[in-house]
């Protein structure tokens, strides 16, 4: 009598425990699942039809300035002696780029690195013709798993970084390292070259311009699963999920690279340039760009700009930016 009263009062404090581990093992492979699909989902490659430069006029769609984009984009388009250019990344991919010589070219280079599932043509398509009337070379690179660039995972700049290592080698050596280099970027693209700035750079490195990029790429993942998850601290915890599975699928966590440890011992100067109404990537990582190092900062905000669009809101203010970066860099 006194075992069956045991066991009884036994069962009716582990049977409550086996239900809220399970509970919890339920909720664990849950956010496994999860964090791969969203990884596969965020990652992979994404495929256009048809003629790529129309297809970036296609995304186009209404936005605001659409008809300056399709002007600029068909700009590159038409740009006649521009040349095709491929290099090996550090892991062993073709990576293509465009280089359009200037016919004014007085040994500058700039060096374009465009957003997330993008196309160069499309992010620079305002900015690049006005870098080409300033008397810059242009090199419009292609991103890994981007267009006609190999790759199967999108890394956020984790290893998009290395390959934009590559780029400027690659212009140096076309150039005989006589050659004064600019890097530029739009979104993942901007927070690509801020990462290279935390690298060994060639002298020929003089500055850069870094548009709407993100802190860190667990950060800008937890900011989109806002739009999922609808509350920001859960958010957050299910990116922890989508960086499991990028460790298991490119073999690094999400949070191992972040401009607050790239930019700390920055001497370069570094034009930046965010909108106020950027729902994409937040304001508030501009902030935190801007707020590490000490090198020169030139700011260009917008209250009005969503994401990428600075330039075309506050154009004076850009081109006058710029002008100061040139200023600053010696170029």
């Amino acid at each position: 009598m006194n075992f069956y009263v045991v066991f009884m009062k036994e069962c009716d404090v582990l049977i409550p425990l086996i239900i809220i581990l399970s509970v919890i093992l339920i909720l664990l492979i849950y956010c496994i699942v999860f964090g791969f699909i969203a990884f596969e989902r965020s990652f992979s490659r994404r495929n256009y039809e048809g003629d790529q430069v129309e297809a970036a006029s296609k995304k186009v769609g209404n936005r605001p300035f659409h008809e300056y984009f399709r002007k600029g984009i068909y700009w590159f388009k038409d740009f006649k002696s521009k040349e095709e250019v491929w290099i090996k990344s550090h892991d062993g991919l073709n990576l293509k780029g465009y280089y359009l010589k200037n016919e004014n070219s007085n040994g500058k280079v700039i060096i374009l690195c465009h957003g997330y599932r993008s196309f160069p043509y499309f992010d620079f398509s305002a900015s690049a013709k006005y870098y080409y009337e300033e008397g810059f070379d242009l090199l419009f690179i292609v991103h890994r798993t981007h267009l006609e660039s190999d790759g199967k995972y999108i890394t956020f700049g984790l290893k998009e970084r290395y390959d934009f290592l590559e780029w400027i080698k690659y212009v140096d050596t076309r150039h005989n390292g006589k050659v004064k280099i600019l890097l530029a970027g739009v979104s993942m693209g901007a927070s690509t070259v801020m990462y290279t700035l935390g690298l060994d750079l060639p002298e020929s490195v003089k500055g850069a311009v870094c548009d709407c990029g993100f802190d860190c790429p667990k950060h800008v993942i937890g900011f989109a699963l806002i739009e999922v998850f609808k509350i920001k601290p859960l958010a957050n915890f299910m990116s922890n999920f989508v960086s499991l599975a990028a460790f298991f699928k490119i073999g690094s966590f999400l949070g191992k690279v972040n401009t607050k440890k790239s930019l700390k011992n920055n001497k370069l100067p570094v034009m930046f340039a965010h909108g106020e109404a950027d729902d994409v990537v937040p304001f508030k990582m501009f902030e935190k760009n801007t707020s590490v190092g000490s090198f020169d900062k030139i700011l260009v905000t917008s209250k009005e700009a969503a994401h990428g669009l600075v330039f075309y809101y506050e154009n004076e203010k850009y081109r006058k930016a710029f002008r100061k970066l040139r200023e600053l860099s010696g170029m």
